[in-house]
Order: C-alpha cells, then sequence, then structure tokens
C-alpha cells in the first residue's frame, strides 16, 4: 500500500507532499493563482504513468539484455473533451539499436505497468 501525505499552508495553493522516502512541491501556475513552485496536480497524475511506462521499459531491455539506448514517452491527460471521462494520449518511443520484433515487443510491455494497469481498474473513493 502506497500513501502520500500533503499539506497547503498560507501560499496559496502551494502544496507540500511528502511520501515514505522523498518531499516535493505541487503547486498551479502563476496565470492560476499560484506561484509556478511545483508541477500541477494533472502534471503529477500523467508523470506517473509517463514514468511507470518508461521504468518497465527499461526493466524488461535490461533484463533481456537489449541495446535499448533511450525511451521516450509523452502523456496528455484529456478531461476536456468528454465530460465525466479522463482520456490519456501516450506515445512511446526508443532509441537504440532493435529490432522490428524487440520495438513491437516493447511497445506490448509498454502497456504492462503497474500505473497503467492501475488506471484501467475501476476506482473507489473512500
Amino acid at each position: 500500500m502506497e500513501f502520500v501525505k500533503a499539506h497547503i499552508g498560507k501560499e496559496k495553493y502551494k502544496t507540500t507532499i511528502t511520501t515514505s522516502t522523498k518531499e516535493f512541491i505541487s503547486d498551479m501556475p502563476e496565470g492560476e493563482g499560484g506561484a509556478s513552485l511545483g508541477v500541477k496536480p494533472k502534471e503529477l497524475l500523467a508523470s506517473a504513468l509517463a514514468s511507470c511506462i518508461a521504468m518497465t521499459v527499461r526493466m524488461y531491455a535490461d533484463r533481456s539484455k537489449w541495446p535499448l539506448e533511450e525511451v521516450f514517452v509523452e502523456v496528455e491527460l484529456d478531461t476536456e473533451t468528454t465530460p465525466g471521462t479522463s482520456i490519456f494520449r501516450k506515445k512511446v518511443d526508443f532509441k537504440g539499436d532493435l529490432t522490428e520484433e524487440q520495438l513491437k515487443r516493447l511497445h506490448v510491455i509498454a502497456m504492462k505497468c503497474p500505473i497503467y494497469k492501475l488506471l484501467q481498474n475501476p476506482t473507489v473513493m473512500e
């Protein structure tokens, strides 16, 4: 089970987030009333998916001893096109001397990351 804490004080939207190992800031951009001291909450959600995809692919390629040099993941979170629905658009690219078969396999592996699976499941808020 994962556990995080968030604390907001008198600095409008500046929020200190504490995990079991790190502490960082989330904030809103200046144009939205914040001070741009950290990433927006929706960016945190999209970055969780992007980083999980990249790490999962890296782990698989390393274990397979494949010549993967770099993984590039872009995630766009659209919550406005279809009201009540969150749309995650992903683009995953690889750099390295990889065969077509390896590239296809890495794209399949990318969709097996834990955060991707979590976002596919029903969500319950308690």
